[in-house]
């Protein structure tokens, strides 16, 4: 009796020590606010590096550059507020795009990244793929955007910039 006991005792150490939770999922550094079906705003979490390159590519193989600037170099990212303060509208006939967002200690310039996120078209890649100085962390997202419906002749139209509220007559 003892001895199946023990067994026992043995299976159940086995088992309860081979049942690990599977680690966590890493917590996104960028959220895809969506303002509208295809309309977004990206917000950078806290604890990011400063500046960022924002890249998407479509199921249709197209890749935009988001983020431009007169000098076509990486942005400043600050945690908490809307990328550039803009909001990003994606085609919607383009299917699922893959946000790739590139955060590094210092700027970047933008049109040699680009030509290597094209070059690198595929499911994934890290920034060891990238030729560029200094520390660079990517975070890869999936977005789908939704057809806005048409505007309506005579609709009238509300917009951020007037708060939400309908014009008064």
């Amino acid at each position: 009796m003892s001895r199946a006991r023990l067994v026992a005792l043995g299976a159940t150490v086995l088992v309860g020590g081979c049942s690990k939770a599977p680690p966590a999922a890493p917590a996104p550094r960028m959220e895809i606010r969506r303002v509208t079906g295809n309309t977004v705003q990206f917000i950078p979490a806290p604890d990011q590096l400063r500046y960022c390159l924002i890249y998407t590519t479509s199921e249709k193989g197209v890749t935009r550059q988001l983020t431009m600037t007169a000098g076509n170099t990486s942005v400043p990212c600050p945690p908490g507020d809307p990328v550039l303060g803009l909001r990003y509208r994606i085609p919607a006939d383009e299917g699922r795009v893959r946000v790739h967002v590139l955060y590094s200690d210092q700027r970047l310039d933008a049109a040699q990244v680009a030509l290597q996120v094209v070059e690198m078209v595929k499911p994934t890649f890290n920034p060891m793929d990238l030729r560029v100085p200094g520390h660079v962390i990517l975070d890869t997202q999936d977005f789908v955007p939704i057809e806005e419906p048409s505007p309506t002749v005579g609709e009238v139209l509300v917009t951020p910039r007037d708060g939400g509220a309908l014009p008064s007559r």
